[in-house]
């Protein structure tokens, strides 16, 4: 039976690079400013485009970003930026993957309110009702790719805390029964997307055991020739074939920081990868820095940008 190509799509997870405040005010740090331009914001969506990519993953509520006081409510800015990069999507032919909270921030940042949403039962609670629905209600479904409701919460839990490159003072870890929890009281409050939680593949056997209702798997790959593990790999890793039945994404393709020597077409053999093993979508790591060089003011394209804008023009015309 022929497979369906998968959906190729890029990391654009804040727009010039603003982690935490890039769309909306961040309660956590009122004077830190937010640059949000909707021609800026449509700029990535167009040069992913361009590449030839149909989908772009986007952050929303990193490091808390958006979130109102005590998780009270969500910052209409943020609502008003989900709209824009919609339009701009829709514009271009491209769907969204969007990702609400990041595990990084507990560890990284030191980020008490996204711990607090994910130990804390009432916090949780104020959670789903004041900002996952409003954000969820904002989405449309015909852009909508998924909803990630944390990215990598893996380097929450005490197995990442020691190993973290950088740790804020006075930061806790998160104990992953805390983190199903979390995961299961979101699906169960927002039933019209796919709901994920992408995490370094060699952490989907501890999330899988927590009971996490998801409704598709992802998996974050930094591969240096870009393999990734197939389905009935990740289904034996996990020890479960209920695993079989669910959708699978590479939410995260990326190279390592020191891989060693290589050749740039390596970074691609995630996209022919993604397709030989039936992955529903894959996206590269990421459209900044590089596959476009934000350093010069045109922006262009790097060599690695070539490569990838010619493997996925040769790819068949039909593709997700």
């Amino acid at each position: 039976m022929e497979r369906t190509p998968a959906l190729i799509g890029v990391n654009a997870p804040y727009v010039r690079g603003q982690y935490g405040h890039d769309l909306a005010p961040n309660g956590r740090f009122p004077d830190w400013p937010v640059e949000f331009d909707p021609m800026y914001a449509y700029r990535p969506i167009a040069e992913a485009a361009w590449l030839g990519f149909r989908a772009i993953r986007v952050w929303l509520c990193e490091n808390a970003e958006g979130i109102v006081g005590d998780v009270e409510g969500v910052h209409p800015d943020l609502l008003e930026a989900i709209r824009v990069i919609q339009d701009g999507a829709a514009l271009n032919g491209m769907r969204v993957y969007w990702t609400v909270l990041d595990g990084n921030a507990v560890v990284r940042e030191g980020d008490p309110i996204t711990r607090a949403i994910l130990v804390d039962s009432e916090t949780r609670k104020r959670f789903v009702h004041n900002v996952l629905r409003p954000i969820a209600e904002t989405l449309d479904p015909e852009i909508t790719f998924a909803l990630e409701i944390i990215n990598e919460p893996e380097t929450a839990t005490p197995e990442c805390f020691d190993a973290a490159e950088k740790r804020a003072p006075g930061a806790e870890p998160v104990q992953w029964d805390d983190i199903g929890a979390t995961l299961r009281a979101c699906a169960d409050a927002v039933d019209q997307h796919v709901l994920t939680a992408g995490t370094m593949h060699v952490f989907l056997d501890r999330l899988w055991r927590v009971e996490p209702a998801l409704r598709a798997i992802d998996v974050h790959v930094y591969h240096r020739d870009g393999g990734l593990p197939s389905k009935r790999d990740l289904a034996d890793y996990v020890g479960d074939d209920a695993l079989l039945e669910l959708p699978l994404i590479a939410g995260e393709c990326g190279i390592p920081k020191d891989p060693g020597p290589r050749e740039p077409l390596s970074f691609c053999n995630f996209i022919h990868n993604a397709d030989a093993l039936d992955y529903a979508a894959a996206f590269l790591w990421q459209l900044r820095g590089d596959l476009i060089d934000v350093q010069v003011e045109q922006r262009p394209p790097t060599r690695l940008a070539w490569d990838v804008k010619r493997v996925l023009a040769e790819r068949a015309p039909d593709e997700g």
